[in-house]
């Protein structure tokens, strides 16, 4: 396997500064507020370096998104999930979102204020959420389908209604998180809830 070279080892320590820079301007205040200028300048490079490695706001938050949950979904969900039952699968997918509370809170804390700066008139952030959301809410639906399939989720559960059920669940502890932390134990609850759900989704529990 070659190795990277000097050049592309900078460039990916400056695109992780970048987006590690947008991610604390984004949670003090706001993405419509954010600059690329100020991206640059934040993360201790020129002010122009996060235009001309991302081009618009637009690019650098779909890169930004991406750092949150695609990684985080390649490196901790997916290895961890495959060979697993449909019932098994959602449990190491939901373990992994209340464990992130405790192991990502900077990252969760810029997903949720861009998830709430969403409902404003911003055209790319609210079209990027309906689909982060969309897509969320169709993997926890498929994965429960799988369970319903090989025979780990009680039959006739109706996938799509119990991942929209999920999901809900999970935007309502974010947002109780976000709003007043001291009033909650996000971990716990997510922890709780997921055990619920696991119950009452278990075919073997149902027989």
């Amino acid at each position: 396997m070659q190795k990277p070279n000097g050049h592309q080892v900078r460039s990916d320590k400056s695109t992780k500064a970048l987006l590690r820079a947008a991610g604390e301007l984004i949670a003090e205040g706001g993405y419509q507020s954010m600059t690329l200028a100020q991206v640059g300048e934040r993360a201790g490079y020129s002010r122009s370096l996060a235009t001309a490695r991302f081009g618009s706001k637009g690019k650098l938050l779909e890169a930004l998104v991406d750092e949150i949950v695609v990684r985080w979904s390649l490196e901790r969900v997916e290895p961890e999930s495959r060979g697993l039952d449909g019932l098994s699968a959602l449990r190491v997918l939901l373990t992994a979102i209340t464990q992130s509370y405790e192991r990502n809170p900077r990252s969760l804390t810029t997903l949720y204020a861009l998830i709430f700066e969403a409902l404003g008139p911003i055209p790319e952030l609210h079209e990027r959420f309906v689909v982060f959301n969309r897509r969320l809410r169709n993997r926890i639906a498929s994965t429960i389908e799988q369970g319903v399939q090989d025979g780990s989720v009680v039959a006739g559960t109706d996938p799509d209604l119990v991942a929209n059920e999920i999901v809900a669940q999970l935007r309502g502890v974010g947002y109780l998180w976000q709003l007043d932390p001291a009033s909650i134990d996000a971990a716990s609850v997510l922890t709780q809830f997921t055990e619920r759900c696991i119950r009452t989704l278990n075919a073997a529990s149902a027989d």
